[in-house]
């Protein structure tokens, strides 16, 4: 199984990434459910997860959108199981003009494929973003997932579609799932309310919930 080698970080964050995949697309969907669920039940707190972070390609953007929303305590968990991956988010969340309480909301931390080192039933939202072609025992890892995220809570997949014609980035085909596949094992794991979402044209975009 191919794992991203974090030596590579500096194509994390290259001009054609964020041509290929505006990360803002994906962060105005996360702050409509944000809105929908402060509308809903009134909560004070937001808990939200960027798992496999790597260098913050969306993690400094949902910073930016989601810290400064007013009379809420918002925390932005940035996982990754690279120490190399967390040491330059670490940076350039250092370098990115950040309020103080911008800062404060974020918070770094080591994981392994087989722990996410979350709490049962924490988070309100939770990321993934061109990890999940990498994991090798996938079901396993969405159950835990899903033990991560509150009832209700919500799940935003994102990877390399095997059926994009351009190929211009990411791993080689036979080594990406398509949606359809993904979704088969987001329901085998239990989510529901499966929603793919047209945001880019060469990964897909899933949502689903708890």
């Amino acid at each position: 199984m191919h794992k991203f080698n974090p030596a590579n970080h500096q194509r994390l964050t290259s001009k054609e990434r964020y041509e290929l995949m505006p990360p803002q697309h994906t962060i105005d969907e996360i702050k409509k459910i944000v809105d929908a669920l402060l509308s809903k039940s009134g909560q004070k707190e937001i808990k939200i997860a960027d798992i496999g972070c790597g260098s913050g390609f969306f993690t400094i953007p949902l910073i930016k959108t989601i810290a400064d929303i007013e009379n809420i305590d918002t925390k932005i968990y940035a996982l990754d199981i690279s120490e190399e991956m967390l040491s330059c988010i670490k940076e350039n969340i250092e370098s990115a003009n950040f309020s103080k309480n911008q800062k404060s909301c974020a918070i770094l931390t080591k994981c392994e494929e087989s722990n996410i080192a979350l709490e049962d039933e924490s988070m309100d939202i939770i990321l993934i973003s061109n990890v999940f072609h990498e994991i090798e025992h996938r079901l396993d890892y969405l159950r835990d997932i899903k033990r991560v995220l509150k009832p209700g809570g919500y799940l935003f997949l994102i990877d390399w579609d095997k059926e994009d014609k351009i190929l211009k980035m990411g791993p080689p085909a036979e080594e990406r799932l398509s949606s359809p596949e993904a979704i088969k094992l987001l329901s085998a794991a239990g989510f529901t309310d499966t929603t793919e979402l047209p945001l880019y044209v060469s990964s897909f975009t899933i949502r689903c919930k708890k």
